[in-house]
Order: C-alpha cells, then sequence, then structure tokens
C-alpha cells in the first residue's frame, strides 16, 4: 500500500480513481460516484494545502513586518537620541 502523506492530491486521487477501477462487479454508476468522490477528497487536499500555504505567508509576513517595525524603532530612537 501507498502511504498517502507522502503523495500530492492529484496522486491522491490517481489511487482513489484506480482503486474504483479495480472494485470488480461496479456498475458505471458506482464507478462514477466513486470517481466524484475521489474528485471531492481531492479538491478538500488541495483546500486544506492551500489553508496551510496561506497560514505559512501569513506567518512570514507577520516576521517580516515586526523585523521592519524594530529597525525602524531603532532609526527613529538614534535619529531622535542625537537632537
Amino acid at each position: 500500500m501507498v502511504n498517502a502523506e507522502i503523495l500530492n492530491c492529484e496522486q491522491k486521487q490517481t489511487v482513489c480513481e484506480a482503486k474504483c477501477k479495480a472494485s470488480s462487479l461496479v456498475s458505471e454508476q458506482d464507478s462514477n460516484t466513486c470517481k466524484a468522490q475521489c474528485l471531492g477528497e481531492r479538491t478538500a487536499c488541495e483546500l486544506e494545502q492551500s489553508k496551510e500555504s496561506a497560514g505559512k505567508l501569513a506567518e512570514q509576513a507577520k516576521d517580516a513586518s515586526q523585523s521592519f517595525m524594530d529597525k525602524l524603532k531603532a532609526f527613529w530612537e538614534g535619529l531622535t537620541s542625537k537632537m
């Protein structure tokens, strides 16, 4: 069995659809239902990955803005201490 944690969303969908095809005695309607479920799982997977990426980007932006503010504060303190 393939470890699902190392697969990307598209690969997980491919594995899911292969399982649909491999199921013996499946009608066309059952196969289509199974494939639709696979597509739904892929969509959920991609949404979760997007959410994680957005969270990481937001954290990076927060860190960058804090660094900028720290530098600006140090500049201002250096400027005003000489007056």
